[in-house]
């Protein structure tokens, strides 16, 4: 059955306007590579008790960084800009407890200092700033803490990749 010649006018209006507005220059990323083409990301160091943090947290960064920046990510050496920081603390919170005192629920806290340094000159441009977060987790199952752990520096990475590379207006 054919369609009215009004009905096919008003879907290609419908489409022209709908290109219209993809082109209109928003992004849902930072714009990185018009101040950096490159950025690279060094292991932070640890001042905490709690071993092996570093490497996972390298994992949210870079993750985040490949997320929603438009610059490459290379070799710490062969970059333009390097994140350098320190894992600042790391603890569990006491938690919420039965009436019998057992442990129902707890927390893990995270907080992480970085600066964005100039690699050839080796000079801070940005930071250093530092952010920290709570995450919550049930006991039960035993996984949960794993996926807190993951949460929270998750949410510490983004933070600080939104305070170092966010244009400042």
């Amino acid at each position: 059955m054919k369609r009215p010649a009004r009905t096919r006018l008003a879907r290609l209006a419908a489409g022209a306007l709908a290109a219209w507005c993809g082109a209109c220059g928003y992004s849902t990323g930072l714009q990185v590579a018009e101040r950096h083409a490159t950025i690279g990301v060094e292991f932070f160091g640890n001042a905490t008790y709690e071993r092996d943090l570093e490497r996972p947290f390298y994992d949210q960064l870079t993750r985040t960084l490949r997320d929603t920046s438009d610059a490459a990510l290379v070799d710490p050496g062969r970059a333009e800009v390097v994140v350098r920081g320190t894992i600042r603390e790391f603890h569990r919170r006491s938690g919420i407890r039965s009436r019998e005192n057992e442990l129902l629920e707890t927390g893990v806290y995270l907080e992480v200092e970085a600066q964005l340094v100039d690699r050839a000159r080796d000079v801070p441009i940005r930071g250093p700033v530092r952010h920290g977060a709570w995450v919550g987790y049930t006991l039960s199952p035993a996984a949960n803490e794993r996926e807190a752990r993951e949460r929270v520096m998750r949410n510490v990475a983004q933070e600080l990749v939104l305070d170092l590379f966010a244009p400042v207006n």
